[in-house]
This record gives C-alpha cells, sequence and structure tokens, in this order.
C-alpha cells in the first residue's frame, strides 16, 4: 500500500477517514518525527473476500490485516457508516482498540453520526443542554412554541450539522420552513428543536485524550435575534483565542467528551449572557481544528498520535 509510515516503533497505528486518504496528510510529518509505525488509509480501501465454506475471514486495508494493528483512530465516517460498521465490528473481535471508543458501542448509529443520539446520550448523563425537543416536523409545530418559544431553533440530526440549523421567529416562518424541509423528511431525514440561548458567543473547545488543548471563539449564528441595535447597527461579533482555556469551560469540556466516549472531541458551549450559565449543543467527533492550529499555535496531529501511541 502507498500510504505507509514504516518506522520503527511497538504499536501499529491505523488512522483512517471516510473519504480521500489526502485528508490526512497533516498527520505525516508528526508521525515521522515522532518515529510511530502509522498507517493512513482510507475506508474506501477496506476489502475481504470469502468462498462461502465458513473459513476464516480476514478484512484488510490495502494489503495489511486490520486484526494486524494495535489501534485504529477513525478520523471522520462521513458516509461511509456501512463500511465503518465492518471494520469496528472486525476490529472488536480481534481485540484492536478503536479511538473514538464511542465505536466499541453497539448501537445501529453512534452519537458521532446522529445529532438525536448525541443529544440523548448528553441529557442521559447529566450534560446541561439547551432545552429540546426531538419529533417530526409535525409534533415539533405542535410542541416546541409552547415548550420553547419564539424564536427557537430547528437542527437537522444527520449531514452538514452546521448547515442544517434555523431559528424561526414566527408562526409563518415556521410554516414556511416546514413546508421546505418536509419532502426531505419523507426522504428519512429527522430534526429536533432547542430553545435559543441568548449567548453572543459559541466556543469550541478542543480536547485530546481527557486534555484540553485549547480553544476559539466565534459569534453565535443567531445572536441578531436577540441583540439590540447600537446606532442602527448590530455589534459587531467576538472572535477570541482560548489558549488558555477558562477553568468551568475545560472541566465541562472535558466531562462532555468523557459522557460522550469521545477521546477527540471539539465541544461546543455557549455561555448565557445574563446568567452565565452553561450550555452545550455539540460534542464533535470529527471537529475542524485549524483555528485551534493557527492561532493556538498547537500542532493538534501530533498531540493526537502522542495520545494514540500511550
Amino acid at each position: 500500500m502507498n500510504n505507509v509510515n514504516t518506522i520503527t516503533n511497538s504499536k501499529r497505528i491505523l488512522v483512517i477517514a471516510g473519504g480521500v486518504v489526502s485528508k490526512l496528510d497533516a498527520f505525516r510529518e508528526p508521525a515521522q518525527r515522532l518515529g510511530l509505525n502509522v498507517v493512513f488509509a482510507s475506508l474506501y480501501e477496506l476489502s475481504f473476500f470469502s468462498e462461502g465454506t465458513g473459513e476464516k475471514l480476514v478484512i484488510k486495508v490495502g494489503d495489511t490485516d486490520i486484526a494486524d494493528f494495535d489501534i485504529i483512530y477513525i478520523r471522520v465516517v462521513g458516509k461511509r457508516l456501512e463500511i465503518a460498521s465492518v471494520l469496528v465490528s472486525y476490529a472488536r473481535a480481534h481485540n484492536v482498540r478503536i479511538v473514538d471508543h464511542i465505536y466499541e458501542n453497539p448501537e445501529i448509529m453512534p452519537s458521532t453520526i446522529s445529532k438525536a443520539m448525541e443529544m440523548k446520550m448528553l441529557a442521559e448523563t447529566g450534560i446541561p443542554i439547551p432545552p429540546t425537543f426531538f419529533g417530526s416536523l409535525n409534533s415539533i409545530r405542535k410542541n416546541a412554541p409552547d415548550l420553547l418559544g419564539f424564536p427557537y431553533v430547528i437542527k437537522g440530526t444527520v449531514g452538514r450539522k452546521a448547515r442544517s440549523v434555523w431559528s424561526p421567529a414566527t408562526v409563518e416562518e415556521l410554516d414556511s420552513l416546514i413546508k421546505e424541509l418536509r419532502p426531505l423528511e419523507r426522504e428519512g431525514a429527522n430534526y429536533f428543536a432547542q430553545k435559543l440561548i441568548k449567548a453572543q458567543t459559541r466556543s469550541r473547545v478542543l480536547v485530546v485524550g481527557g486534555e484540553v488543548i485549547g480553544g476559539v471563539v466565534r459569534p453565535t449564528k443567531f445572536r441578531k435575534r436577540f441583540l439590540e441595535m447600537v446606532d442602527g447597527e448590530y455589534p459587531e461579533g467576538v472572535k477570541d483565542t482560548l489558549v488558555d482555556v477558562p477553568q468551568s469551560y475545560a472541566e465541562l469540556a472535558i466531562k462532555t467528551a468523557e459522557m460522550a466516549k469521545l477521546d477527540v472531541c471539539g465541544v461546543d458551549i455557549l455561555h448565557e449572557d445574563e446568567t452565565d450559565n452553561l450550555y452545550i449543543i455539540e460534542a464533535n467527533a470529527a471537529p475542524a481544528w485549524e483555528l485551534v492550529k493557527k492561532y493556538v499555535g498547537v500542532n493538534v496531529e501530533e498531540k493526537i498520535l502522542q495520545f494514540l501511541a500511550k
């Protein structure tokens, strides 16, 4: 296979992505510098052959038996959930450690893929999330206005989560949105509603192996729903860098990652302006960390590889 770093190290590590293997290129230099034996691959490269006679099945990535690895880090599954399920099932049967260890659980769809599963898991384990209602679009229309009050937020449970977010402020806006989303619901899409937390900023805190390595602060998408104009303009959105993450944020982020069973996790925290309450709105197993690398000055890929090599 062309994507192998053959470096002397006792532990064999597989880092695998749902899409093209070039998405993992940023891991290559730190892997070589740390002297790690790492294979970089795509879920597209998984294969197995059976003659149908009940012989021992071998699942390979390229030419390498998955059972030959000591630890596997699934960077992102994307649309390859079916193949990832085959990988995880085989790895578990051969006592190969999976990161994130959420994939070691038997759910049909893990919380790394489904926001509904993610919210369920966080709510059950005592992580503070905004008041949330899950149900069909008809159920959301019937129940959410009384439970959450206008404006509230509607989110899709799968796909490109940041883009599958809306905030109807009136019944008319809600009805128009439901009309737009209903064909997608008929095709299998699911949605849930959450109270709109009046927080001007959202903090993304990155956790690797139970350790906070930094974070960034960005404006919330719907802050103009509750902010007042000053001289005819809305206040400019705040952008900041969390080199030293506040202790309350760090503790909550670490607990959230632990409860979500994620070893590598981007935790999104809302700090309610008026109450100082903290709410978790996402525990992302495949977070974008370019801003943390750029502004915090930490090599995220190296931190992950160090964790995998422990």
